[in-house]
């Protein structure tokens, strides 16, 4: 990507032999991200989220046939050569059934943590002090989608990150460690939303936290297994630990559907909770600016309140 003469002298750096500066877009720079993104968006104009989806120079074209695929690749090719852009053929993969993007392994059949990522998880050593700590709850929090009720999971291990809390590793932080890496290694493979079918978000909020999973049922499944599309959990802080039930509950629920905005918003969906007096939601009167300003966030959605006993939801705190 080429850089205008204003531009580039603003990239100048001096040397032993004389002073140089960039004629095209260099790594490292500020703005640089921004600027190649606004590029590829106006090359891809039109494609993008239809047969191609684009982050920096990461590109991955998908169809639903060979034949479509041949010629989705055409077009991308085409805008391209256009803008002068050329590909590194070591770099590039065709007609894969698979692939690793953004890191994630995406098929046919989902969305999966990669199994090098996997492994190298579960072979993970203990940590020994605060950085190794901080490390390994990076690599659990890129994954966190696949961990049901992993706010409440990795709580004992977040203990250890507080000031002045001297390091000591226990058995509850030992209990932690290991039931988080079994739950991302047996992980159930993420599904692709389906806009023709309802959307069911079923929450469920404690004083240990607020735990959520969105998902489908699709009526042409005789099993009728849930179509999870991700999982979702937040921790509570001290003062929100001591809201009373219908007001812990009130608050999982604008939590969890803002955190799946993206899928809901315009979508009548379900959403399925524990809690009976959630049922008559517009009914009441709540009272207080909180309340006012939790409402005036749920009117934003269009969906219905299904009571379901702890024993009937499919609650992501099983």
């Amino acid at each position: 990507m080429g850089l205008s003469n204003d531009s580039s002298q603003y990239t100048a750096f001096n040397t032993c032999f004389g002073t140089y500066k960039f004629s095209r877009l260099p790594m490292g720079l500020k703005t640089a991200p921004n600027t190649f993104q606004m590029l590829m968006d106006k090359v891809l104009h039109g494609l993008k989220f239809k047969s191609c989806l684009c982050y920096l120079d990461d590109v991955l074209i998908f169809s639903d046939t060979f034949e479509k695929h041949l010629s989705d690749l055409k077009e991308v090719f085409q805008r391209f050569r256009a803008a002068g852009l050329k590909l590194g053929p070591k770099k590039c993969s065709f007609a894969a059934s698979s692939c690793v993007f953004l890191g994630h392994l995406i098929s046919k059949d989902g969305i999966r943590p990669p199994p090098d990522r996997v492994k190298a998880i579960s072979d993970y050593p203990r940590p020994k002090n605060i950085k190794e700590l901080r490390r390994l709850l990076g690599l659990f929090n890129w994954f966190r989608k696949f961990i049901p009720n992993y706010s409440a999971l990795v709580f004992p291990l977040t203990l250890l990150l507080k000031k002045e809390q001297i390091f000591t590793w226990r058995s509850e932080q030992e209990t932690a460690f290991n039931d988080l890496k079994h739950k991302l290694v047996n992980s159930d493979i993420l599904s692709f939303p389906k806009f023709d079918l309802t959307f069911r978000l079923s929450v469920d909020t404690s004083a240990r936290g607020i735990g959520y999973m969105l998902y489908q049922l699709d009526p042409d499944d005789e099993t009728q297994k849930p179509r999870i599309i991700r999982f979702g959990s937040k921790s509570l802080s001290p003062w929100q630990q001591s809201y009373g039930p219908t007001k812990l509950e009130l608050l999982g629920m604008v939590v969890s559907i803002l955190d799946c905005a993206d899928y809901l918003r315009g979508n009548s969906f379900i959403a399925e909770c524990d809690h009976q007096a959630l049922k008559p939601l517009y009914q009441k009167q709540f009272k207080g600016a909180i309340y006012e300003r939790w409402m005036s966030i749920l009117q934003q959605f269009s969906f219905e309140i299904v009571y379901k006993s702890c024993r009937c939801t499919s609650s992501p705190f099983n």
